[in-house]
């Protein structure tokens, strides 16, 4: 799981969360479809849901990690549908 709090959102032009947008990921995942995620994504504005990724990959870019975000965030919309 990625738990370290980054300021990538400074680098996304849509401003997401992405921190915690990843945190919610892996509760989704890894909780096998639980129902916290859908209900803290379903509070947020609609510019600030996984969604919202343009894939610009500026996050990406900087990540430490090296995790390919706007994969991460397409794959996060599928997954609530």
């Amino acid at each position: 799981k990625y738990r370290r709090r980054l300021r990538l959102h400074t680098h996304c032009p849509m401003e997401l969360d992405i921190p915690n947008l990843i945190d919610l990921y892996n509760e989704h995942v890894y909780s096998g479809g639980g129902f916290l995620a859908p209900m803290a994504i379903g509070s947020l504005p609609d510019d600030k849901k996984p969604s919202a990724c343009l894939s610009y990959r500026a996050c990406e870019a900087v990540c430490p990690q090296n995790i390919k975000i706007s994969e991460m965030m397409s794959d996060f919309v599928e997954k609530l549908k």
